[in-house]
């Protein structure tokens, strides 16, 4: 296994990734102390048919455990722009006052 020093695996990575690709193992040295290995990945790591793929956790499912049923009454965005009409209302109110 070919050593290397972090800076030399920064400075020339084209070439030692290619070596990696080939097969090379390349052991990057941090502080005198190993720190990552470039290599090939694993055959199974990259497989196509979706047996290493993450899944997205069910976040609806999460929820439903501590919200079961929607709350009754307006939503947070309907009480927004209700609030925001009621602001506006009152300054076309206000600059009319002041314009009379």
């Amino acid at each position: 296994m070919k050593t290397i020093s972090a800076q030399q695996a920064v400075q020339q990575f084209d070439e030692f990734s290619k070596l990696a690709h080939d097969g090379h193992k390349i052991l990057v040295i941090r502080e005198g102390e190993p720190w990552v290995i470039l290599a090939l990945p694993a055959p199974d790591s990259h497989s196509e048919s979706g047996e290493n793929k993450l899944a997205w956790p069910d976040f609806e499912a999460h929820w439903k455990k501590h919200f079961p049923e929607p709350l009754a009454g307006p939503t947070a965005t309907e009480l927004l722009a209700q609030d925001k009409e009621d602001r506006f209302l009152i300054g076309v109110r206000h600059h009319r006052q002041t314009a009379a």
